[in-house]
């Protein structure tokens, strides 16, 4: 019986290590402080939008308002001069914003099965 029981102890002590230090086999240097072993990277231009977003990602782009397409909608040029629609929800107050002028937007992707739009939630002018 006493054998039994230090068998069982020598287990429960061996669990408690192994799940104390965490998981192993990821690579902690991705994201420092987040889970480990998942590549965030979200893209950060328009056509690396266009290429490899998928829907509902989040994406943080910079560049330019550089034309009006109706309603809430507006054409985005990236620094690499590529295009993008993107909507500018019209329950939110844009007036520190201008056409063609530097700025950060952060916002979603919806991806369809023929389109690629960004909805945008932040926008706020580059400081430079």
């Amino acid at each position: 019986m006493r054998k039994l029981a230090l068998t069982a102890a020598a287990a429960v002590f061996a669990c408690s290590a192994a799940f104390a230090s965490g998981p192993q086999g990821f690579n902690q240097a991705a994201v420092p402080g987040g889970p480990q072993g998942f590549n965030n990277q979200a893209p950060n231009t328009v056509a690396g939008v266009l290429a490899n977003a998928y829907d509902d990602q989040i994406v943080t782009l910079q560049g330019r308002l550089t034309n009006f397409l109706g309603d809430d909608r507006y054409e985005f040029t990236d620094q690499a001069g590529d295009r993008i629609e993107v909507e500018l929800d019209d329950d939110q107050n844009w007036n520190h914003i201008s056409r063609d002028q530097l700025i950060t937007i952060v916002g979603k992707v919806d991806k369809d099965l023929l389109s690629t739009t960004i909805e945008v939630k932040q926008a706020a002018p580059v400081q430079q």
